[in-house]
C-alpha cells in the first residue's frame, strides 16, 4: 500500500486532463507579483485562479499563469489593468495572444543558472519583476521573502543570485560586438533592484524593531557587547556600495542588537569622531574592491582609547582582494558577518 499523500493537481473546469497546479503563494512567486497583487488583480479584473484539488481548494493551473504573464507584459507596455486583464481572459488558452511592444526592461529575463533559480521560489518572479521594471512587485516579493525566511536566509537564497543575475546581464550586453552606447542598457533595471531591496530591508528592520520592542539580551551577555553598545555600520572612505551593510542591519536588527548605520564614504576622521562619541561594542568598516580596501583606516579605529573594548571588523571583498598588499581577512558572507557579531569571534 501506497501511504504517500497525492500530489495537488488541478480538476479544470472544461473537463480536461488534470495538470500540475499552484497555490496563491507559488503562483505569484513564477510570475513575480506580489500575493496581494494576485488578490487585487482577482478581486477588481476577475483574473484568478479556475483550478481546483481534489479537496475543493482553488488552484492556479498553467493556463492561470500563462494569462497572467500576458496581463504582466500588457501592463509594462503600458495598456492599464483593466484592459489588460480584459485582453488576457479573452485571448485562447493555448496562446494568450500577441507579444506586446516592448519597452526598456520589459519581456526580458535574467540569467541566474539552474542552481541560482532553484535556491529559491521567488527567483524567477523576482528575476522577472524587475526586468519590467515593476518596483510593487519587486518590493512585494522581496517583504515576503524577507518575512518568510528572514534576511540572512533570504539575501543569501533569493537577493544574492538575482543581484549577480543582473551583473551578468549588464556584462554581457556591455561586452557584445558592437555595444556602443549599448554598454549602459540594463543599468535602470539594476538600480531599480538595488533601490527596492535597500527599501525593503529598511521595512524588514523596522517590523523587526516593532516586533521585538526592546533587545532580549541581558546586559552585559555579548561576546562583542554589541548587545549592550550596538554596532557602527560604515564603508571605508570613497566607498559607495551600501547594499550589503543595509542587509547587515537590517539581520542585526532582527537579533536584537542596536545599529548605527554611517553608510557610503565615511571619512577616516568621521569614522574615528563617531567611534569615539558612540563607543560601540563592534565597528564594521565595508570594502567592496582593493582601492577602497584601507587597512590604515582599520588600524586607526583599533587605536582609539575607546577601541579598547571594541571589536573591528573588515567586511567585503575589498579586503580579501587587497590581501597582496597588506589586505585584511574579512567575513566571507552575510551569514558570516552576523554569526562574529552575534556568537563571539
Amino acid at each position: 500500500m501506497n501511504d504517500r499523500p497525492a500530489p495537488a493537481v488541478a480538476v479544470l473546469p472544461s473537463g480536461t486532463a488534470a495538470e500540475p497546479s499552484f497555490g496563491i503563494g507559488a503562483a505569484a512567486q513564477r510570475i513575480g507579483v506580489a500575493v496581494a497583487t494576485l488578490r487585487s488583480w482577482e478581486r477588481r479584473y476577475g483574473i484568478g485562479a479556475h483550478g481546483q484539488t481534489p479537496g475543493g481548494h482553488r488552484r492556479y493551473t498553467a493556463t492561470d499563469l500563462t494569462r497572467l504573464e500576458y496581463m504582466c507584459a500588457l501592463t509594462s507596455a503600458g495598456v492599464p489593468p483593466a484592459e489588460a486583464a480584459a485582453l488576457a481572459l479573452a485571448a485562447p488558452s493555448h496562446a494568450p495572444g500577441p507579444r506586446p511592444p516592448r519597452r526598456a526592461g520589459g519581456g526580458a529575463t535574467l540569467p541566474l543558472g539552474r542552481s541560482a533559480a532553484d535556491t529559491h521560489p521567488a527567483a524567477q518572479g523576482l528575476a522577472k519583476a524587475a526586468m519590467r521594471l515593476d518596483a510593487d512587485a519587486v518590493g512585494g516579493l522581496l517583504d515576503e521573502a524577507f518575512a518568510a525566511s528572514g534576511v540572512v536566509a533570504a539575501w543569501h537564497d533569493l537577493v544574492v543570485p538575482v543581484l549577480f543575475g543582473m551583473g551578468r546581464k549588464w556584462a554581457n550586453t556591455a561586452a557584445a560586438p558592437g555595444a556602443g552606447a549599448h554598454g549602459t542598457k540594463y543599468v535602470e533595471v539594476e538600480h531599480l533592484l538595488a533601490g527596492c531591496v535597500a527599501a525593503a530591508l529598511h521595512r524588514a528592520a523596522d517590523a523587526a524593531a516593532v516586533a521585538r520592542g526592546k533587545p532580549d539580551r541581558a546586559p552585559g551577555s555579548s561576546p562583542v557587547g554589541a548587545g549592550v553598545r550596538g554596532v557602527l555600520l560604515a564603508c571605508a572612505p570613497g566607498e559607495l556600495h551600501t547594499l550589503p551593510l543595509e542587509a547587515l542591519a537590517a539581520a542585526l536588527t532582527e537579533r536584537g542588537v542596536p545599529v548605527r548605520m554611517f553608510g557610503a564614504s565615511l571619512p577616516r576622521a568621521a569614522l574615528l569622531e563617531a567611534v569615539r562619541r558612540t563607543g560601540p561594542g563592534a565597528v564594521v568598516v565595508w570594502a567592496h574592491t582593493a582601492a577602497t580596501a584601507d587597512a590604515d583606516t582599520v588600524a586607526a579605529v583599533r587605536s582609539l582609547p575607546r577601541a579598547r573594548m571594541t571589536t573591528v571588523i573588515p567586511a567585503g571583498p575589498g579586503w580579501n582582494a587587497a590581501r597582496g598588499r597588506g589586505g585584511i581577512p574579512a567575513p566571507s558572507s552575510l551569514r558570516d558577518a552576523v554569526r562574529m557579531l552575534t556568537d563571539g569571534i
